[in-house]
């Protein structure tokens, strides 16, 4: 897909996918434990600011317990 489409559409160029508000649900559904985190938010807006955090989007930290079993 051509770069300024992908700007028009998504907000800037080299962002290929949106992920719904199903995203942590989707993730659990695959096995993932999922913590939502609001890092930007309790940065603060300068702290956010410089490290290129958004304070509207949730972070998700997952984890997958090893599958192995001996």
């Amino acid at each position: 897909m051509d770069p300024k489409e992908r700007e028009r559409l998504f907000g800037q160029f080299d962002h290929v996918r949106v992920y719904g508000r199903d995203f942590k649900d989707r993730l659990e559904h695959a096995g993932f434990t999922v913590r939502q985190e609001f890092y930007a938010q309790e940065l603060g807006p300068a702290v956010a600011q410089r490290h290129g955090l958004l304070v509207e989007v949730d972070m998700f930290y997952c984890t997958k317990p090893n599958q192995l079993q001996f």
